[in-house]
């Protein structure tokens, strides 16, 4: 009949649709997925490259990177600025106050020596040296870290020499403490000279060693003063304000 057939004629078809769906899938399942991604073609690359061209050339991102590499540029330049300042400020708080030592050791009473020490202005030079070196140390990137750690030295609760000893990593601060030290040691030599000029004590040899070593130069200073009958320094304090 009729239904018969058309019912015979769509088993047919659904069949082979059914076997056409099952090849299509195995072919598909048999290619590598690497083949599923879409690859470039020459008019995309060329539009790629067109781009990527379009964007080099843009005037604002050529201006923004020239700026960033500019300022990183100048930003590495100063700090190599200041730390080459630092180091050259180092090397003169440390070999340009020695000379004027041998003034106080070896020509203390002359004329040139009383000249130069005679006020404070020498010292003045060495100090202005040191405030140098801490003003510039401070304007540097992180250059207050050691001022922080610093605090650990007078921490009693801690460990202040291993304290002391990790701040020597920082080369500002060796350079401030090394040109603070030599400054307070001339401003104490050129004391002892002094007090030796007012009270007619020999004071070469405490000078000296002021120079070397610091503070047994002044302890030096004392015991020349006892073993001469000169005595300690009295009270330096003007009368008329020395309360009764």
């Amino acid at each position: 009949s009729n239904t018969d057939t058309y019912f015979r004629v769509a088993m047919m078809v659904r069949h082979r649709c059914m076997l056409t769906s099952f090849a299509a899938a195995a072919v598909l399942l048999s290619r590598p997925a690497s083949s599923f991604v879409p690859q470039p073609t020459a008019l995309s690359t060329s539009r790629s490259n067109t781009h990527t061209h379009q964007a080099l050339l843009d005037p604002y991102l050529l201006e923004t990177a020239s700026s960033s590499l500019l300022s990183a540029d100048a930003a590495a330049a100063a700090i190599g600025s200041s730390a080459d300042s630092i180091k050259t400020a180092f090397s003169v708080a440390t070999f340009l106050p020695q000379p004027f030592w041998l003034f106080l050791i070896l020509l203390p009473n002359t004329g040139i020596t009383k000249k130069l020490f005679g006020d404070l202005n020498l010292i003045t030079v060495f100090c202005l040296v040191h405030f140098f070196i801490v003003v510039t140390s401070v304007m540097e990137p992180g250059g207050t870290a050691p001022m922080a750690e610093f605090n650990d030295v007078f921490d009693p609760s801690g460990d202040p020499q291993t304290a002391m000893l990790g701040m020597m990593r920082y080369p500002n601060f060796v350079s401030e403490e090394w040109s603070h030290v030599l400054t307070w040691d001339l401003f104490v030599g050129r004391w002892i000279w002094l007090d030796g000029i007012k009270r007619g004590v020999f004071t070469s040899h405490s000078v000296l060693l002021c120079n070397l070593i610091g503070p047994p130069g002044l302890l030096l200073h004392w015991a020349t003063c006892i073993v001469t009958g000169k005595g300690l320094t009295s009270s330096e304090v003007p009368v008329d304000e020395v309360e009764v």
